[in-house]
């Protein structure tokens, strides 16, 4: 084949490649014509001041740690997820055309605009004006930075949306992650404190001081922080008559960082919606009561005995090193480096199996009920036949549990003002562990002909 030959296959496959790179590259005909008919640069979601003059004014800000608040008409906590969707529903926006240049002010209503918004941020500044619908509700007309438009009709009530939309739809914007304490009390009367414990549980400080069940107590803070605003109420409702001052039910947090939050609970609302239950409720930080339904914050009327821990060690069993076994059976563990537990003073040569099985039926043991704890002559106790001990760095705990009686034990966990009873079906998976270790460390029982009780 001739060089000319090879060097015009060159040049055609080379023309091919370039075409085929432009086509992949290049914007469909839908893509294109949406970009045609776009209102708003994708910057405008940028825009960290947010000013509507004319009708319903607002003034929104957005501040540190990415936080919203509402500046006007009133000083209130803005709802990140509804600034920020309404920001990006304008991104969406395409117009269904564009009107010819010199159509009259008069004409799109923009001679005199309904309102008027400016976004503001780091290289956004747009204006929009919003104008009157269109004849035939054909759709409404905007200006946009000079630029003349008409969007689909829904983006009327999106504009002109009432400021209590963009106000934070929570009770209270604290996270339970955030609350250090905490105290709940009723008509005047102090009925629940807790604060949080260096592990991250929770302990109970009164009416009694003892273990708090950190599941209970963190879903009742959820209660608290996740609870929605029904109804945005006039900064002077009378409160006394609402019941908030004094407030019937008052909840108090104190948070990692800041100030205190108090929640006050009030009244039933006249007139309401029976299925809602709807309550009066103030918190401090925002300016006016607003009406909550009582059906999502159920979990403060909880008796505090139904929030101590039903839980017989407060560490679980990754962190432990060592644990011990003493009274009816005798026998001692610990974990390797490995993270495997095996019985202390075993043959290193003869490595036996990994009995992490009783560790962790230890650490997962719980009781059904509680039990005033008496000391040895507590009812039910009989006598003290089995104390397992757990340790881990910087910590020990025992528990001492009792003889069976009436299919359960009664097992007492050091420093706790109860005992928990333990049903023998329970007790059963941490039975097995313990026959499983015994026979693996290959000791004779002590008293017990070689059973475990």
């Amino acid at each position: 084949m001739k060089r000319s030959t090879w060097v015009l296959l060159a040049l055609v496959a080379a023309l091919l490649a370039a075409i085929l790179l432009w086509e992949r590259k290049a914007p469909s005909t839908g893509e294109s014509d949406a970009n045609k008919l776009k209102v708003f640069e994708a910057t405008v979601a940028n825009a960290r001041d947010l000013d509507r003059r004319g009708e319903a004014p607002l003034h929104l800000k957005k501040g540190g740690q990415d936080r919203w608040s509402l500046v006007a008409p009133v000083a209130d906590m803005a709802d990140r997820n509804a600034v920020e969707g309404f920001l990006e529903r304008l991104v969406q926006t395409r117009a269904l055309r564009f009107p010819a240049t010199g159509t009259p002010a008069t004409e799109s209503g923009l001679d005199k605009p309904r309102a008027t918004w400016t976004f503001q941020g780091e290289g956004v500044r747009v204006r929009v004006e919003v104008g009157r619908k269109a004849p035939f509700d054909e759709g409404l007309y905007l200006r946009v930075n000079g630029t003349l438009s008409l969007v689909p009709g829904d983006l009327e009530s999106l504009l002109l949306r009432p400021a209590d939309d963009f106000r934070l739809r929570n009770l209270t914007a604290a996270a339970t992650q955030e609350v250090r304490s905490f105290t709940v009390e009723e008509s005047g009367k102090r009925t629940l404190c807790a604060r949080r414990d260096p592990n991250g549980g929770w302990e109970i400080t009164a009416p009694f001081s003892d273990w708090g069940a950190s599941g209970k107590i963190e879903q009742m803070l959820d209660d608290l922080s996740l609870c929605l605003v029904d109804t945005f109420e006039p900064e002077d409702l009378n409160r006394s008559r609402a019941g908030l001052d004094p407030p019937l039910r008052k909840a108090r947090l104190e948070m990692d960082k800041g100030p205190a939050v108090e929640i006050a609970l009030g009244g039933s609302v006249p007139g309401g919606d029976p299925r809602k239950r709807l309550i009066y409720a103030f918190v401090t930080g925002r300016p006016s009561p607003v009406t909550v339904s009582a059906n999502s914050l159920k979990t403060l009327a909880q008796d505090p005995e139904s929030l101590r821990s039903l839980k017989l060690f407060r560490h679980d069993a990754w962190e432990a090193t060592g644990l011990t076994v003493r009274g009816a059976r005798a026998l001692s563990l610990r974990r390797s480096k490995e993270g495997g537990w095996q019985v202390l003073g075993a043959d290193p040569a003869k490595p036996g199996p990994d009995l992490g099985s009783l560790p962790a039926a230890l650490s997962g043991l719980t009781g059904q009920e509680t039990h005033p704890w008496l000391g040895p002559t507590t009812p039910g106790f009989g006598r003290p036949d089995l104390t397992l001990t757990l340790k881990g760095d910087g910590f020990e705990e025992s528990v001492e549990v009792g003889v069976e009686q009436g299919g359960r034990r009664l097992a007492h966990p050091q420093g706790r003002p109860v005992a928990l009873w333990v049903s023998r079906k329970d007790w059963a998976t941490l039975d097995t562990a313990l026959k499983l270790a015994a026979g693996s460390a290959s000791l004779p029982a002590s008293g017990s002909q070689g059973k475990i009780p």
